[in-house]
């Protein structure tokens, strides 16, 4: 087991009152694992992070990476790469230049300088930094400084990697190298990931294992597609076209909407969640459709027929998976609402287990 968390919790007090930024929280990530961790600000991610990688020591309960417990700081800092979103690069020696930034933690983690030089050498160039190697930190740019974070972290191939944010400040390109390159030590170096971002089709590209923190607990743990699923029921995604009203002669036709809302409840059994007009001038509209009342493959059906007995033209009807973000703050809500006192009934119907990983 590459990770270990039982009973953790952490209590800070702040103006006098007790906040609880982890509250008793267990739970175990297999080796090799790249597992994505979510949740709102404030949610206790940063605070279970820095814990893991030592900087926090923990109120109550005990944590083990690699059969180490977090207690013995120096041993975890040999195996642990850590993350942690700044934008400043805060954490490097700003009058030091790069290449002497990346040597010295190389070096502390135990490295040889040849071996470190190397590796230092081989990430630079991965990441277009070679020209930048000799330039101070402080004269980097934010993006430029948050490779060098990253660059940090893998230098000395650690067993596990703490990433908070570890993308913040990339341009699109550097985010998709980064990607790829943590996909590779995670496939080719069995490297176990635990990723913290709020860049949410990062996440759902790469982690096989989704974990929800609200409020210091574990509200879910599952698959990154069964949350989507469990949340958010999927949509029908629909493009179409109705001719023009008898009475709009030449000029452009507004769907009446509370019309169409009420033919679709009627003869699908389903809701209109959005509709927008996609092509005013040839009366084309764009709509996602929730289905209530039948399932996903009917409800196309009828609202097919509906479409083509107004006379009007089908150019695209297929299910929508919702998005990982779409789910995440849906999510969000409905465990807002099941915390009122008022929302028992809700509840029952919205919470679901947690599902741990087999071990």
């Amino acid at each position: 087991m590459s990770i270990e968390i039982e009973s953790l919790s952490k209590q800070f007090t702040k103006k006098g009152k007790e906040i609880n930024a982890l509250d008793d929280i267990s739970l175990k990530i297999k080796e090799g694992s790249f597992v994505g961790l979510l949740g709102p600000n404030g949610a206790g991610k940063t605070t279970l992070t820095k814990i893991l990688t030592t900087l926090l020591l923990p109120s109550c309960g005990e944590a083990y990476i690699d059969g180490i417990s977090i207690k013995e700081d120096k041993k975890i800092r040999q195996i642990v790469g850590a993350v942690f979103g700044e934008t400043g690069g805060r954490s490097l020696y700003y009058r030091l230049s790069v290449l002497d930034n990346l040597m010295f933690y190389g070096t502390l983690s135990g490295l040889s300088k040849p071996v470190a030089k190397k590796r230092i050498q081989s990430l630079l160039n991965y990441f277009d930094l070679e020209e930048k190697k000799n330039a101070l930190v402080m004269k980097l740019s934010t993006g430029m400084k948050a490779k060098v974070l990253l660059i940090r972290s893998l230098v000395p191939f650690p067993k596990v990697l703490l990433l908070d944010e570890p993308t913040l400040g990339f341009d699109a390109e550097s985010s998709e190298k980064a990607k790829d390159l943590l996909n590779e030590f995670n496939r080719e170096f069995g490297t176990t990931i635990l990723l913290t971002s709020h860049n949410f089709p990062e996440i759902d590209e790469l982690t096989s294992r989704l974990i929800l923190i609200d409020s210091g607990k574990i509200v879910q743990d599952c698959a990154p597609g069964v949350f989507k699923q469990k949340v958010i029921q999927e949509y029908i995604h629909l493009i179409f076209s109705l001719p023009p009203l008898p009475s709009d002669g030449f000029k452009m036709s507004q769907l009446p909407t509370e019309i169409f809302k009420k033919l679709v409840r009627d003869s699908a059994g389903a809701e209109v969640t959005s509709l927008k007009e996609k092509d005013g001038l040839n009366f084309v509209y764009e709509v996602t459709i929730q289905p209530i009342k039948y399932p996903l493959n009917e409800t196309i059906s009828r609202i097919t027929v509906l479409i083509l007995r107004a006379s009007g033209e089908i150019y695209k009807i297929a299910p929508y998976m919702p998005s990982l973000k779409e789910s995440f703050l849906a999510f969000l809500a409905m465990n807002k609402t099941n915390s009122a006192p008022e929302s028992e009934a809700k509840e029952e119907i919205f919470t679901f287990p947690i599902q741990e990983e087999d071990v």
